[in-house]
């Protein structure tokens, strides 16, 4: 229903408000194959929690943050599974991958913003990512389940990992067929949020029609 209480929620052309967004419907794992896949045909979408452990995700997240931990990006005293931004550092030496507080997808500001982006894109292709988490058995059986492709489900190599800053701009719209650049318009895209996050905390906006 649209009404959702927003805070702070917005979209790479401006602030969404109440009238205009609507939280995703949630679905159980564990609901039959046949439900989820109703509610795929009709949502185009499915929200699942609790298919990776807990304790993987988090693993992942301290892994990234730690590779990152060098360029000064988290807050002194803070553990790097908590990804706490350092409030006293200038923004535009972390920008994100697809969004951020500058435009363009290079590496702008100076030298401390091109060794923090080259980290970000090395995460790409550590174990931790590319194989633990992208890779996770648990979510390659229930996308082998869900769409029946059994044995023959294949994982694309190109993957995104988000990164962004409290207050820096919003991804644009756009379809991820545009930004994998491989594999057939069937394929599945999971998203998965890196740790815990709040609704005005960086999620996932679904465009509806």
């Amino acid at each position: 229903m649209v009404g959702v209480q927003v805070d702070n929620l917005a979209v790479i052309d401006g602030p969404l408000t109440s009238e205009n967004a609507t939280l995703l419907r949630p679905s159980e794992p564990t609901l039959p194959l046949e439900e989820l896949r109703k509610r795929y045909d009709e949502d185009g979408y499915l929200l699942l929690k609790g298919i990776l452990p807990r304790e993987d995700v988090l693993a992942a997240r301290d892994a990234y943050f730690s590779s990152l931990e060098s360029t000064g990006v988290l807050k002194p005293g803070t553990a790097p599974v908590e990804g706490v931004f350092d409030p006293a550092k200038n923004q535009s030496d972390y920008p994100g991958i697809g969004a951020g507080n500058v435009g363009g997808n290079g590496k702008p500001g100076g030298e401390r913003a091109a060794a923090f982006v080259d980290l970000a894109l090395d995460a790409h292709y550590q174990d931790w990512y590319a194989n633990k988490l992208c890779n996770h058995p648990a979510l390659y059986d229930f996308i082998a389940r869900f769409s029946d492709w059994g044995k023959n489900t294949l994982s694309l190599r190109r993957t995104l990992l988000r990164n962004n800053l409290p207050g820096s701009k919003p991804i644009g719209v756009h379809y991820d067929q545009i930004f994998l650049r491989y594999g057939d318009p069937t394929s599945i895209t999971a998203w998965v949020p890196i740790g815990d996050i709040k609704l005005n905390g960086g999620g996932l906006i679904y465009l509806e029609n």
